[in-house]
């Protein structure tokens, strides 16, 4: 059987935006397919070392909920997706701005992204 290609654009940083792309992309790695995670300037503060997630206005509870039901956190979904094989990747960013990633990611611009979009079996943005 031919191997899947899945690819995922991570586009907000806010804690209800970050989980979605980091979930689809374990998941997807974890059934053998090839995944890349791309993270667009909004989005790209969760690969830096010091990113606290915090929820959009409104949804505050969602930080409590997902400690109540012991979910992993950002940092731990991200690990867990390098494991699997995950690339990484941040688009049209210069990445030696002020971010210390926790992971080493490619700098791409958004063209790359939208090709490897169009080869893939599955494409998500979140």
């Amino acid at each position: 059987m031919e191997t899947k290609k899945v690819v995922v654009l991570a586009l907000h940083g806010e804690l209800e935006s970050a989980y979605p792309p980091l979930n689809i992309a374990v998941g997807a790695a974890s059934t053998g397919a090839d995944v890349i995670l791309a993270f667009s300037r909004k989005g790209v503060n969760i690969l830096d070392k010091n990113y606290v997630p915090v929820p959009s206005e409104g949804i505050e509870y969602l930080s409590n909920a997902l400690s109540d039901f012991n979910a992993p956190s950002i940092h731990d979904l991200l690990g867990i997706a390098v494991e699997l094989g995950v690339k990484l990747y941040v688009v049209d960013l210069d990445i030696h701005d002020q971010t210390d990633f926790l992971h080493d990611a490619e700098q791409v611009p958004i063209k790359w992204v939208l090709n490897e979009a169009v080869s893939a079996d599955l494409f998500f943005h979140f």
